[in-house]
């Protein structure tokens, strides 16, 4: 069992009992999160905690935190609280909001003494890996109110939906609400196959569909994946029923597993990569067995197909607790979001990508939506087409005309010195006032003019050929 220090975490809870004192002083409140799986879960809670509390309060989306967003929701209410994005704009929140707003985030902050804000950075955690924004807003619903104990699988949800597991389980802050979740009976952790759909998949296509990683052989041919499950000894049927991972008895998964491991070896998997296929997975014991709520994964991408395609506001109630319209609707909504990372996959393989000195690249054009050209870039390490040694850079055309610019790299990429949150926001400071980015040291994205393309990459190729000493 590891130990678990926390660092300054005495220190993050007197800022959150500071901001939740303040809170409570006030009311008509706007909410803000942003429109992904992690921000989802950050504005569910903070919701959840306010209704509690009696407030009054709208809940607004937004893709990413620009300038002109915060213009746009000025005056929308008395005041503010931003979840899952701010902390890399309060300069701009301070010159348009004054002093009524709240940012409770956990990406890299830019520098300030405002104390209304709450981030993992400022107490020496790694709000990349540590902690997600939902995790952050449910340590400050906890100091509003202790009942909010119950939201600590949100909180797990929109981690694992921020890929906080990704080296194989949760850590740091995390572990700490996943105790919470535990003592409360929300979750349960266990080690597994970390594979998506083992719920909502039949066994065919959690092999044929599975993206992270792509198993050679396997993928996107149903005959191989048949003979690989008949010959592990497993029937593809129960009762005219087609069986997935979740009905296996516990001997039909330690052989399924083992075979996959040996198979993964033998199609030219490291065994440190056929081994991570094994990991902390996270059940969410309320809901029904038989839905993609039960899994952390799958309901975090469940959450991501609403807002990603425009309908953050049905996601947001599948947090709130609706399972039957919107659940429906989120439902469908995730056989679009599938459909629509399958054909851009399919685009990415049939163009190919564009190998520069520090990095890989596509443009997708209007080909790939913009909302989903980042998942998209991430799912490619799983595949043929790319080593681990370099981050990937994806662009799609905005509605506007701009340039969304989404970048992805690797745990051993971040371990060689590699920060994208910090090189996309140096580079958009220096192309102009028009460009803005930020993000994590894994994950980041930034916005910037057609005319600013080939600029960007010239500065994007030298400053990651500095950062990993390529």
């Amino acid at each position: 069992m590891k130990k678990i220090v926390f660092m300054d975490f005495e220190e993050l809870k007197k800022r959150n009992q500071l901001i939740a004192e303040e809170i409570k002083k006030r009311n008509n409140f706007v909410i803000v999160n942003h429109h992904d799986a992690d921000g989802l879960c950050s504005g569910a809670i903070i919701a959840k905690a306010l209704e509690r509390e009696n407030k009054k309060f709208n809940q607004i989306t937004a893709k990413q935190l620009y300038s002109d967003t915060i213009r746009e929701i000025k005056n929308s209410g008395e005041n503010y609280i931003f979840v899952d994005f701010g902390s890399g704009q309060l300069n701009l929140l301070e010159e348009m909001l004054e002093k009524n707003y709240f940012v409770i985030d956990h990406h890299q902050p830019v520098k300030s003494d405002y104390l209304f804000h709450s981030n993992p950075f400022l107490f020496g955690f790694d709000g990349g890996k540590e902690v997600s924004g939902a995790g952050m807003t449910y340590f400050l619903a906890k100091e509003l109110n202790e009942k909010n104990k119950d939201l600590s699988a949100l909180a797990i949800v929109g981690a694992v939906g921020d890929m906080q597991d990704y080296e194989g389980e949760l850590t740091g802050l995390n572990r700490k609400i996943l105790a919470d979740a535990e003592e409360m009976k929300l979750i349960k952790k266990e080690k597994d196959l970390r594979l998506y759909g083992k719920i909502s998949r039949p066994l065919t296509q959690f092999l044929s569909f599975s993206s992270n990683p792509i198993f050679p052989g396997l993928a996107a041919n149903d005959k191989a994946c048949v003979d690989f499950i008949l010959n592990s000894g497993i029937e593809l049927k129960e009762k005219n029923a087609w069986k997935t991972y979740s009905d296996l008895t516990k001997e039909e998964k330690k052989t399924f597993t083992s075979n996959l491991i040996v198979y993964s070896i033998e199609n030219g998997f490291s065994e440190w990569k056929a081994q991570n296929i094994i990991g902390e997975t996270y059940t969410l014991l309320k809901e029904n067995p038989k839905s993609p709520l039960r899994d952390a994964k799958e309901f975090a991408t469940l959450l991501n197909s609403c807002g990603r395609h425009g309908e953050a506001h049905i996601g947001l109630k599948v947090c709130m607790g609706d399972r039957i319209n919107a659940y429906q609707n989120a439902m469908e909504l995730l056989l679009e979001h599938k459909r629509q990372l399958r054909a851009g996959i399919e685009w990415v393989h049939e163009q190919g990508l564009t190998e520069e000195k520090a990095f890989y690249f596509f443009d997708a054009e209007e080909n790939i939506k913009e909302e989903i050209v980042g998942i998209i870039a991430g799912m490619l390490y799983g595949s043929n087409l790319v080593s681990q040694k370099k981050p990937i850079i994806a662009f799609a055309r905005q509605k506007d005309g701009l340039i969304k610019v989404s970048a992805r790299a690797t745990d051993d990429l971040i371990r060689k010195g590699l920060n994208l949150g910090k090189i996309l926001r140096e580079t958009c400071m220096e192309l102009g006032s028009d460009a803005e980015g930020g993000g994590h040291k894994i994950a980041a994205g930034c916005r910037i003019n057609l005319w600013q393309q080939n600029s960007f990459k010239e500065k994007l190729n030298k400053k990651i050929a500095d950062s990993i000493k390529i």
